[in-house]
């Protein structure tokens, strides 16, 4: 526990140093904060919109934004970096869990801590983990549930179990991308009793998943009941009917190639590994060999990867690194599975294990400085500190303008807002924002 509370203090301030001057608001940060500012009886019974239009599964990730700004957000004027911090403080939550799960699993500390720094401290992961993003929830349900199968819950007590197939489904709600590793999850509640002859287990892990699926999607149901001809996710289910009928080509390689980008953008820049793709394919096959055995830590480590590539092949629009996310934790886990597998002596195994913790550690520094290039918005702590002026003094304004260039997205009037203050269109003053937080007034012109 020692160990755990020190990796969650560690990857914590990683994650949230400077949030307050750093955060990342862009159009859908502030949609979905405004919807965890309504009461719990008032949010959606779906998840975010996505891209390729509908929606996603059910409503978890609002579940749990909502969760943050009544416990977080209360200590920081429910401004939307809170949403920030309690995504943060769930993501190293996660971490820790993950590091007891592989500890007790393999029996080593050192391949525990190697894979979680390695995997918490990616510049990609990193930059996005204290902001309000449904992927990056996901990809810490996902992290929770591998955990929670690592520790065997699927075969404990039936509410232990429930609760592993129920963070699975929760990671697809907040992210669809999550859905291959909630297939690894119930194929190893499945196959796993059904290897060892429990016919018992068996039986009752599939009545859980089945109990579990139906509780979790009733208000998805529901939704669907209310809209009936909104399309749900048109551009998935158009690419693998044209993929099916013939009118389009299966894109295997290429969605091999993309996995591997994938791995390379999120866990390994800023540098770069020739033939990343070979070594993933050599240290799956060393981990199939040497686990085979083990039938749960087989299938959350390599399905995933598997299903991925295998899914995407159908999906015919462009692919994006942060579809990945959520497959990470299980792509390091391989790797490191590998590299201590082969080895002739425990005494071997135990000292590559501590070479890599150590070498996961040097490295730290240029992949958070790396981080701190990508997805951040410097100006939030200028317009923080300026609409906290603006509502101090009173003054009825038109309108906030900013001196310096925001994302398209951006509103410069959202965190006045939150703060309390009104914008009344009947005041002939605009306010503008300087980059030091500073605020300038210009009457309008015949006001």
């Amino acid at each position: 526990m020692v160990v755990a509370v020190a990796v969650f203090a560690f990857t914590l301030a990683l994650r949230v140093w400077g949030i307050s001057t750093r955060f990342l608001l862009l159009g859908d940060q502030m949609r979905d904060w405004d919807i965890a500012l309504r009461p719990f009886w008032n949010l959606p019974l779906v998840g975010p919109p996505t891209h390729v239009h509908g929606y996603t599964i059910g409503p978890a990730f609002y579940w749990i934004l909502w969760a943050i700004r009544v416990t977080v957000g209360p200590w920081l004027q429910n401004l939307p970096h809170a949403g920030g911090i309690g995504q943060a403080l769930l993501q190293s939550a996660a971490d820790s869990l993950l590091l007891i799960a592989i500890w007790r699993r393999l029996g080593s500390m050192w391949i525990a801590l190697a894979v979680v720094i390695v995997e918490a401290t990616g510049p990609f992961d990193l930059s996005l983990a204290a902001t309000i993003w449904n992927p990056t929830m996901g990809s810490m349900l996902a992290k929770v549930t591998i955990a929670l199968m690592l520790l065997n819950w699927h075969r404990g007590p039936a509410a232990r179990a429930a609760v592993a197939f129920g963070v699975a489904l929760m990671a697809v709600h907040a992210y669809t991308g999550a859905v291959y590793v909630m297939v690894a999850v119930f194929a190893a509640g499945l196959i796993d009793p059904w290897l060892a002859g429990d016919r018992r287990l068996l039986a009752r892990n599939a009545i859980v998943i089945a109990a579990v699926v139906f509780a979790l999607q009733v208000p998805y149901l529901a939704y669907r009941l209310m809209h009936p001809n909104e399309p749900a996710m048109s551009a998935v289910t158009g690419s693998v009917a044209d993929v099916v009928s013939g009118r389009a080509k299966l894109r295997l390689s290429e969605s091999a190639a993309f996995y591997v980008k994938a791995v390379n953008g999120i866990e390994i820049e800023p540098w770069h590994v020739p033939f990343s793709g070979w070594i993933l394919l050599v240290a799956g096959v060393i981990v199939l060999l040497r686990y085979w055995r083990d039938t749960t830590l087989l299938l959350i480590t390599m399905v995933p990867a598997v299903m991925a590539i295998a899914g995407y092949a159908f999906f015919l629009s462009g692919l994006d690194v942060y579809y990945y996310l959520s497959l990470m934790p299980s792509a390091v886990l391989m790797v490191a599975l590998a590299l201590t597998a082969p080895q002739p002596s425990p005494r071997i195994v135990h000292a590559v294990a501590i070479a890599l913790t150590v070498g996961a550690i040097v490295i730290v520094p240029a992949r958070w400085q790396h981080a701190m290039t990508l997805d951040q918005m410097p100006e939030y702590g200028a317009i923080v500190h300026a609409s906290r002026v603006l509502v101090g003094r009173g003054m009825p304004i038109r309108a906030i303008r900013t001196e310096f260039k925001l994302p398209p997205t951006n509103d410069p009037e959202y965190i006045y807002g939150i703060l309390g203050g009104q914008i009344d269109r009947a005041s002939p003053w605009i306010a503008t924002i300087q980059l030091t937080g500073d605020v300038t007034y210009r009457k309008v012109d015949g006001l």
